[in-house]
């Protein structure tokens, strides 16, 4: 019995300001435009989805030497990097609720996005409500799940009732 890898192996990706990719195992090389400089406050720069060509990519927006308004942006594309749209701004996470090991809406996109969208990311530290935020149909309709939320791996949501704060684990 032979299984469908859940991704596409043939595929590579070097990441700069603008990023290479192979979809033939590195026969060939395509070269497209990033949609922002790769991020440097923390966050994966390029999340894949599942046997598709749909990529989020996670950059700097307003991140220059003076910069008031440094800030994560997640932009998501359907064509392997070809076309990219705005997820959202002020994130540090964001990732499909379908992976390889759930099978959920392969629609629905979830972020830790920071609630209040000013001023310069890098000195947020716990100073900004961080919100998980859900929307369905690649991020058309928006739904706040919780406040206080944190989620590095796995979909495991956790909420503290005593203090005001949700654990995402994995």
């Amino acid at each position: 019995m032979h299984s469908t890898p859940k991704y596409l192996d043939d595929r590579a990706y070097l990441i700069t300001d603008t990023f290479f990719y192979t979809t033939d195992t590195g026969r060939t090389w395509g070269r497209a435009k990033a949609p922002t400089p790769p991020n440097t406050l923390g966050a994966q720069v390029i999340h894949f989805y599942p046997n598709t060509d749909n990529l989020f990519w996670t950059g700097n927006r307003g991140c220059s030497a003076q910069a008031q308004s440094c800030h994560a942006e997640a932009q998501c594309s359907r064509v392997n990097g070809q076309k990219w749209s705005l997820v959202d701004s002020y994130v540090r996470n964001c990732a499909w609720a379908k992976d390889v090991e759930l099978n959920a809406d392969p629609n629905e996109i979830i972020c830790e996005s920071y609630r209040d969208k000013k001023g310069n990311q890098r000195f947020f530290q716990n100073k900004n409500l961080m919100e998980l935020v859900t929307r369905s149909n690649y991020y058309a309709n928006k739904r706040k799940v919780f406040d206080h939320v944190g989620f590095p791996e796995f979909l495991v949501v956790a909420e503290v009732r005593r203090f005001p704060m949700v654990l995402l684990l994995r």
